[in-house]
């Protein structure tokens, strides 16, 4: 994936915490997208593809002082829909922002890297802090 790719596609990829926990970044087609992911499209495409098939499991709680101002609900509920969708499945859920990415919705307990297969763990980013409650905007390098 080069720059002209990430700048006309909005990608959701995926990552996991050093605790364990995992992550999914909307890019909205201008956040940094780690190197590792960048590196192949078809393990991106395989990540993306089973962590979409994924049913829903947790509670979701949303991070309201990180949400824009809507003028009438349903503008929020559409913004919100695919990141609360994330946090059910169990994963904190992040979208673009000016300093990086920032936390929209998280579930209530998470799923932990150990139960994923193999093969979608060995594609993951390693996001080099926990997924503490109080981290509400990750930066990428």
């Amino acid at each position: 994936m080069d720059d002209e790719f990430l700048e006309v596609n909005d990608l959701d990829w995926f990552a996991v915490f050093n605790d364990g926990l995992l992550a999914h970044f909307a890019t909205g087609g201008r956040g940094v997208v780690p190197e590792v992911i960048r590196e192949s499209i078809s393990d991106y495409e395989m990540a993306y593809e089973f962590f979409c098939s994924l049913s829903d499991g947790f509670e979701c709680e949303v991070v309201e002082e990180n949400i824009p101002d809507f003028n009438i609900k349903v503008q929020r509920d559409r913004y919100l829909k695919s990141f609360a969708a994330m946090a059910r499945k169990g994963l904190f859920s992040y979208d673009v922002c000016d300093a990086g990415y920032k936390l929209i919705a998280r579930p209530k307990g998470g799923m932990k890297d150990s139960k994923l297969p193999l093969n979608i763990k060995g594609v993951l980013y390693k996001i080099p802090v926990g997924s503490f409650d109080n981290i509400k905007i990750i930066k990428v390098c």
